[in-house]
């Protein structure tokens, strides 16, 4: 299910970078995915759970210490049921939101054909019309290229930086988004920028300038939303230099800094594979 959701995120963000979908339609979306991520979360955590306590109770079981192991492994096999009917609709959630996603692809490329042409789009299902109930009025022709020196729209260059790296165009994407926080430090998508700049560095493997573009956004933006994901990065980064002590460190930072969180549960599952205590 985590692939579904990888393959998902770059295909929503091209449609919201194109401009020309509803942006309710796109948060709705996000919405959906979101809960589909901590959905996911959830069930990890659960099946790990399971598979600790069908290890215990076969160890019972191989040694004669407990009775009750009948009992335990009927408890045990009404749970992992349960929890594998919860991803069954977990499944159906992740293809109703692909399906969703392919329509708004189509409405995003049907737009886009149509304002090359120069007419005007038929509005999405449920769309509504023209505040005053006049019908939606054409697309206009692309708008002449800005004047040297002007300051380019914020949100189309933060989208345009952001479909660079879900293309795997990390140069483009490093530049675009240095280019935002530059010109913009003070907008709410700053600290994203940031973030983004550091995932870039991490795809191709430079993990020092990755940890280094996740310090000045902890730096600059203690509070943001992204500062959790930030440091359970660096731990990783840490780990992909074979530098374990510091990872260590940084995992066991990111669960008392954010507990409760999916990047505490992350965390917490490294350090289990590294033979660690999480405390």
């Amino acid at each position: 299910m985590r692939a579904g959701l990888r393959r998902l995120a770059p295909a929503l963000a091209l449609a919201a970078a194109s401009g020309c979908v509803l942006p309710d339609q796109v948060t709705r979306l996000e919405r959906d995915i979101a809960d589909l991520r901590r959905q996911i979360v959830e069930l990890e955590r659960a099946q790990r759970e399971a598979s600790r306590q069908v290890a215990e109770i076969e160890d019972r079981a191989a040694d004669g210490s407990d009775s009750a192991t009948r009992t335990d492994l009927a408890e045990l096999t009404a749970r992992i049921d349960r929890v594998a009917r919860e991803a069954a609709v977990g499944g159906e959630r992740l293809d109703d939101v692909d399906r969703r996603l392919e329509r708004l692809q189509q409405e995003t490329r049907r737009a886009q054909e149509l304002a090359r042409a120069g007419t005007r789009p038929s509005p999405p299902p449920g769309a509504a019309p023209g505040g005053d109930g006049a019908p939606l009025t054409p697309v206009p022709a692309p708008a002449p290229a800005p004047p040297a020196g002007a300051q380019p729209d914020p949100e189309a260059l933060y989208n345009t930086a952001y479909l660079d790296f879900s293309k795997g165009n990390f140069d483009l994407a490093v530049s675009g988004f240095a280019e935002y926080q530059e010109r913009f430090p003070h907008s709410p998508l700053a600290d994203n920028a940031l973030y983004w700049i550091g995932e870039c560095h991490f795809s191709r493997g430079d993990f020092a300038a990755a940890i280094g573009a996740f310090d000045r956004l902890l730096e600059r933006y203690a509070t943001s939303d992204k500062a959790a994901a930030a440091d359970l990065k660096k731990a990783l980064a840490f780990q992909e230099q074979n530098q374990i002590g510091q990872a260590i460190v940084q995992l066991r930072y990111v669960l008392q800094r954010y507990p409760n969180t999916d990047e505490a549960s992350i965390a917490r599952d490294k350090l289990t594979a590294l033979g660690q205590a999480p405390s």
